[in-house]
C-alpha cells in the first residue's frame, strides 16, 4: 500500500529534522577535535605568498600517502587533497608542489588555473594559482569551498552567533563580499559565470531555502523555498542559470531564481552525481544495493538529454566540456553529453577515481598512484 502524501511530508519533515539535529552534533565533534588537535605541529604550516617548485624526482603520478584522496583536474595538472595534505602534479605526473599539513576530511575544487584544498570540518584552506599557494586558514569550522570558472571563491562556514557564513573571493584572493545566516544552517553558496551573483543554500525546519544576492548589494535579490526537501549542492552553469541537488530530486532555475523545472526520483536512490558548468547527471539506483541503475543527463534548464540503463552502479563520474567519463568497477565509458558512447575499454580493477585530460587519454588513479590510459 503506498504511503499517502500527508505521511510522505511526515516523512520528510522527520528526515530533515534528524539531519539538522546530526549536523549540530557533528559541528560540536569538529569543535572539540580542533580545539585538541590546535596545537599539533602538523597543523601549524607557513604558506601564504609562496612561490611552489617543482619538488620531487619519484615515478610518475605517485602522490603521498594519506588516506581519501581527493581529485580534480587544474587545466591538465592533477589537484590531490588527502589527510596528510596537498599536491600537484603536472601532465607528465611529475610533481609541481606540495604542503603537509593535517585534514580530517579533505576536498579539492579547481578550474582551469586555480585550486582550492581545504578541510571539511577542519579550518585549512589553501590556494594555488599561477606558482604561488596561499593560506586563507579559517576561525571557523568549513562546510563547502567552490570556485567558478573566473576564479572567484566561495567559502561557507561556521560563524559564531549566526548559523552560518558565505565569504566571496576574487580571483586575485581579495575578499568582496561576506553574507552572515540568522534563519538558516549554510551548506553551500556558488558564484555565478559573470562573477556578479552569489547563490547561498541554507537548510530550515521547514525544508531548503536558496538566497540570491548580487555582489555589489547587500540587498536579497530573491529568495526560493523547497518545503521539505533536503538540499545539499548547488551549481551554476555557464549560460548563468543554476540547479540544486536533494536525495529525492533536482531543481533548476533561471539567472533571476524563478524555477524553470525540476525532476523527481521518486522511489529511486540517488547513488552519484556530477554537476558541471556544461550539464548535469546523475545516476539512480532502485535499489540500495546498486542494482538496476540508470544515469541521466540534463540540460541547464532540466530537459532530460538522455536515460540509459548501466550494467553496474559507477565509482565515479567526471566531465569536461560536452564529455561525460564514468568509471565502474571494471570498465570505463566516455559519453557524449546526451549519453551516447562514444569509447570504451574493460581495465584492472582496483582504481578509485579517473580524470579526462584534454588530448583525450584518461588518468586512471588509485590510492597510491596514477596510470595514463588510452582508448583502445
Amino acid at each position: 500500500m503506498e504511503p499517502d502524501k500527508h505521511t510522505n511530508q511526515k516523512s520528510k519533515t522527520s528526515k530533515l529534522s534528524a539531519f539538522i539535529a546530526t549536523f549540530l552534533v557533528v559541528v560540536l565533534a569538529v569543535l572539540v577535535f580542533l580545539y585538541h588537535d590546535k596545537l599539533s605541529p602538523s597543523s601549524i604550516s607557513e604558506v601564504s605568498g609562496s612561490k611552489a617548485q617543482a619538488v620531487s624526482n619519484s615515478d610518475p603520478f605517485t602522490y603521498e600517502n594519506g588516506s581519501k584522496q581527493m581529485f580534480a583536474l587544474m587545466g591538465d595538472d592533477l589537484a590531490i587533497a588527502s589527510t596528510t595534505g596537498l599536491q600537484l602534479l603536472d601532465s607528465e605526473g611529475k610533481t609541481i608542489t606540495r604542503q603537509i599539513f593535517s585534514m580530517s576530511n579533505p576536498a579539492v575544487c579547481s578550474n582551469g588555473n586555480f585550486s582550492a584544498f581545504y578541510d571539511v570540518g577542519g579550518k585549512s584552506l589553501r590556494a594555488y594559482k599561477g606558482g604561488d599557494y596561499t593560506s586563507l586558514d579559517r576561525e571557523n569550522a568549513i562546510i563547502s569551498v567552490s570556485l567558478n570558472s573566473s576564479g572567484y571563491l566561495a567559502v561557507t562556514e561556521e560563524e559564531a552567533g549566526y548559523k552560518g557564513s558565505v565569504t566571496v573571493y576574487n580571483n586575485k584572493l581579495n575578499s568582496v563580499y561576506k553574507w552572515y545566516s540568522g534563519s538558516g544552517y549554510t551548506l553551500d553558496a556558488v558564484v555565478s559565470p559573470d562573477n556578479n551573483t552569489l547563490a547561498v543554500l541554507c537548510v530550515e525546519s521547514s525544508g531548503s531555502v536558496i538566497h540570491l544576492f548580487h555582489l555589489d548589494s547587500e540587498t536579497e535579490l530573491a529568495s526560493i523555498s523547497l518545503p521539505n526537501e533536503l538540499a545539499f549542492k548547488l551549481c551554476y552553469n555557464s549560460d548563468g542559470k543554476f540547479c540544486s541537488l536533494s536525495e529525492d530530486a533536482i531543481y533548476f532555475f533561471g539567472s533571476d531564481g524563478k524555477q524553470l523545472s525540476s525532476y523527481s526520483f521518486e522511489k529511486y536512490y540517488l547513488a552519484n552525481y556530477n554537476l558541471s558548468d556544461e550539464f548535469c547527471s546523475v545516476v539512480l539506483s532502485k535499489y540500495v544495493s546498486g542494482s538496476n541503475v540508470s544515469l541521466i543527463s540534463f540540460t541547464s534548464d532540466g530537459k532530460v538529454l538522455a536515460n540509459v540503463s548501466l550494467s553496474d552502479e559507477p565509482v565515479m563520474l567526471f566531465s569536461q566540456k560536452q564529455k561525460l567519463l564514468v568509471l565502474d568497477a571494471s570498465g570505463i565509458t566516455l559519453y557524449s553529453r546526451d549519453l551516447r558512447v562514444t569509447k570504451q575499454n574493460q581495465i584492472v580493477p582496483g582504481y578509485i577515481s579517473a580524470v579526462l585530460l584534454s588530448k583525450g587519454t584518461v588518468l586512471l588513479l588509485s590510492s597510491h598512484f596514477g596510470e595514463e590510459y588510452k582508448f583502445s
